[in-house]
């Protein structure tokens, strides 16, 4: 007998893809809350990671999400926005609050039966493919969790020691 096949597709993914984007505004505040205080010299030491710092790890995350957003909108961007980013901490950690936000209305706004629909897009290396919405809303959400994960370990390399949970159980209790 084999096991019972689940349909990804059950009628909540709406739903499900809206908590994700609040999960996502929710997590990156409280990330960013964590980083705010920082100062130059920690937000850019060499420790070895993904990226070689907070500071462009910080820069990776902000700009796929506004990546994302772009291609949401039918856009395909040829570079990560903040791959030129000069400003300040304070901006970063204000741009991915905006971005992640901006990606929450995008789901809210997105009908139930749109998350379905097939996107063409160009990669940053100038691939052409394609993904559905619901996959690319989880994919943006789902990429910022992991990049969240490597900052909380750089935070520690750099001495913070209080960094509040990101995780998702954390957001779902956060709610009742």
């Amino acid at each position: 007998m084999q096991p019972k096949r689940h349909n990804l597709y059950f009628g909540g993914m709406k739903k499900f893809i809206e908590e994700f984007a609040a999960f996502n505004v929710w997590a990156n505040d409280r990330i960013c809350s964590a980083m705010e205080s920082l100062s130059d010299e920690q937000m850019n030491r060499e420790i070895v990671s993904s990226f070689s710092s907070i500071r462009k790890t910080v820069l990776h995350l902000w700009g796929a999400q506004e990546v994302w957003i772009r291609r949401v909108e039918g856009f395909s961007p040829a570079a990560l926005p903040t791959e030129n980013f000069q400003g300040t901490n304070q901006e970063m950690m204000d741009g991915i609050r905006q971005s992640s936000y901006r990606l929450k209305e995008l789901a809210e706004a997105t009908a139930e039966d749109s998350l379905l629909e097939i996107k063409k897009y160009s990669t940053l290396k100038g691939g052409i493919v394609t993904s559905s919405l619901y996959q690319v809303f989880a994919h943006v959400f789902n990429h910022s969790t992991y990049h969240r994960g490597q900052l909380v370990t750089m935070l520690r390399q750099v001495g913070v020691a209080e960094i509040p949970p990101t995780d998702l159980i954390f957001f779902y209790r956060s709610l009742r």
